[in-house]
């Protein structure tokens, strides 16, 4: 039976491990189960028609989540996640895809 420490290194070591891209099997994803587009938009400080342009996203897309009349889910919901933690990342990949 292991130890508790040696549970927490091998739990570091796979983490590591997934981080540096060696290893993304058995992994579980979590994305949160709501997504507060407005809350991402304005800590970026973006207008709605900024924040649509800036990541390719509808405006109207935009102005209906925010205004609950949609709710972001599946690949949308996943992209707005990625924007909140890593904008910058997400924006540069953009521009090279163009």
């Amino acid at each position: 039976m292991k130890t508790a420490g040696k549970r927490i290194i091998e739990s570091a070591e796979e983490a590591l491990a997934f981080a540096k891209g060696e290893k993304d099997h058995n992994c579980i994803v979590h994305i949160p189960d709501a997504i507060n587009v407005r809350r991402i938009r304005k800590k970026l400080g973006m207008t709605q028609k900024v924040f649509a342009g800036y990541f390719g996203v509808n405006l109207r897309t935009i102005q209906d989540w925010e205004q609950g009349r949609r709710v972001p889910s599946g690949a949308s919901k996943n992209f707005l996640f990625v924007i909140d933690k890593e904008p910058e990342a997400v924006r540069r990949v953009l521009v090279m895809g163009r």
